[in-house]
C-alpha cells in the first residue's frame, strides 16, 4: 500500500464517499513506487471541474477548461484534474480540445510514457494498464501507445524523454528512441524557456550523456546547439549547475535559451574568465575578484583545477579590491572639485594602487594619490 499524504487522501475520500472515482496519478505515483517522497501530488477524478468546485468549501478554478481545480485542503493547495482525452494539436504543444470522461482508462491512456501512467487508490489499488510498474522495475522509458504520435501531439516530450533518461538513469526503448530522433525538429515549436528548464534538470542526472543522440541528429542545431559537451568536465563539476550548463552548451546556444539574468551573468563572466592566464599573486586574485562574484570565480577555479583557497585567503583578509572597497567615493570627489568622467577614471586609478598596496586606503592616502 503506498501512503498517501493525509490532505491527499481527504480530497480523495471525499470525492469517493459522493459517487465519483479519484486517484492519485503520474510522477507521484511513480516517484513512490520508486521508494521516492513525491514532490507534490496530482489527483485525477470522474467529477467534472463544478462538481469538484460545489463539493469543497474553497476552491480556484486554476485551469478548468483543462479540467483542473486547485482545492484548499488547511491552506495547503491539491490540484484535481478531471479525467480526459484530448483532440488536436495544430502547433505540436497543446490540444486544441479538451473532452472530459469518467473511465479512467481512457484519461490514463493519452498520457506520455508508461511509468506516468499509473494511478492508485486504497480502494482499486494500482492502476497500471500499460507495464508502467514493469517499465520501472526494468528501467526503461516507453511511451503509451503509438511513440510518433505521442511527441507529435507534444513535442516538448521528446525533452522530457530525455530529461527521464538523464535524472532516473534509464534506457530509452528503441522505437521510442527512434520516434522522438525523427520528430526532434518539431522541438522548434517549444518555447526557448521550457526547452532551457528541462535542460536545466537533465544536466544534473547521472546519465546526461544521452543527450548525444539528440545532439548528433541535429534536433538542436536550431538553437546553435552541435557540438557534444566534455561530459568528463561535467561529472566532475555535476553539483553546480551553472558550471554544468555552461559545460554543455556553446554561449551562442545559452543566449538563445534565454537565460536569466544571473544566469547570463555567469556565462558571460566565464567566457571573459578563460581569455585570462591562471594568477601568479594576490594581486591577479584580486584583478580577477573585481570582475565577478566570488562564487562564479570558485566555480572558474574548479573549472580549472586550481586552487580555491587563495581565494578564500584575499576574501577573509578583507583587503580592497573593488571600488567600492575604497576609503574615498565620487561625492568626495565632487566636493574636490572633479566632475563627470574624470570621477570614475579617478577611483579606477586608486582602485589598482590599493591592490597592490592596501596600506594606502585611507582618504588621506588616496588623496594623495589622485593624479
Amino acid at each position: 500500500m503506498l501512503q498517501i499524504p493525509q490532505n491527499i487522501s481527504f480530497v480523495i475520500e471525499k470525492l469517493t464517499k459522493n459517487g465519483f472515482k479519484a486517484y492519485i496519478v503520474g510522477g507521484c505515483v511513480r516517484d513512490m513506487l520508486m521508494g521516492k517522497t513525491p514532490d507534490d501530488f496530482d489527483v485525477t477524478t470522474s467529477a467534472t471541474p463544478n462538481e469538484v468546485i460545489a463539493l469543497f468549501d474553497k476552491t480556484i478554478p486554476t485551469g478548468i477548461k483543462h479540467g483542473t481545480v486547485t482545492v484548499m485542503v488547511d491552506k495547503t493547495a491539491v490540484e484535481v484534474t478531471t479525467f480526459r482525452t484530448e483532440d488536436g494539436y495544430a502547433d505540436n504543444r497543446r490540444p486544441d480540445s479538451v473532452n472530459f470522461v469518467t473511465d479512467i482508462r481512457d484519461d490514463l491512456s493519452r498520457r506520455d510514457f508508461t511509468i506516468n501512467a499509473m494511478a492508485y487508490n486504497h480502494t482499486d489499488g494500482l492502476i497500471d494498464l500499460f507495464g508502467g510498474k514493469a517499465d520501472l522495475e526494468n528501467r526503461i522509458l516507453k511511451t503509451v501507445g503509438d511513440s510518433e504520435r505521442r511527441f507529435r501531439e507534444d513535442a516538448l516530450r521528446i525533452l522530457r524523454l530525455f530529461r527521464f533518461a538523464s535524472t532516473l538513469n534509464f534506457n530509452i526503448e528503441e522505437n521510442t528512441l527512434s520516434s522522438a530522433i525523427d520528430c526532434a525538429f518539431l522541438l522548434q515549436n517549444v518555447s526557448r524557456e521550457r526547452i532551457f528548464a528541462e535542460i536545466k534538470k537533465a544536466v544534473l542526472g547521472e546519465n546526461f550523456e544521452i543527450f548525444s543522440e539528440l545532439i548528433l541528429c541535429g534536433g538542436l542545431e536550431f538553437l546553435g546547439i552541435t557540438k557534444l559537451p566534455n561530459f568528463g568536465k561535467i561529472e566532475k563539476h555535476r553539483d553546480n549547475l551553472l558550471l554544468c550548463l555552461y559545460l554543455s552548451l556553446e554561449s551562442k546556444a545559452l543566449e538563445n535559451l534565454k537565460p536569466s539574468n544571473r544566469e547570463r551573468e555567469f556565462f558571460l563572466t566565464f567566457d571573459r574568465l578563460q581569455k585570462l592566464e591562471k594568477p601568479k599573486n594576490t594581486a591577479e586574485v584580486k584583478e580577477m575578484l573585481n570582475l565577478c562574484e566570488s562564487d562564479i570565480l570558485k566555480a572558474f577555479f574548479e573549472y580549472k583545477e586550481w586552487d580555491t583557497t587563495v581565494i578564500d585567503d584575499v576574501l577573509s583578509s578583507g583587503e580592497p579590491y573593488k571600488i567600492s572597497h575604497l576609503e574615498i567615493d565620487g561625492k568626495k570627489l565632487v566636493q574636490l572639485g572633479y566632475k563627470g568622467e574624470k570621477i570614475g577614471v579617478i577611483l579606477e586609478h586608486l582602485r589598482k594602487i590599493v591592490v597592490l598596496n592596501p596600506q594606502k586606503n585611507t582618504e588621506e592616502n588616496l588623496i594623495n594619490e589622485i593624479p
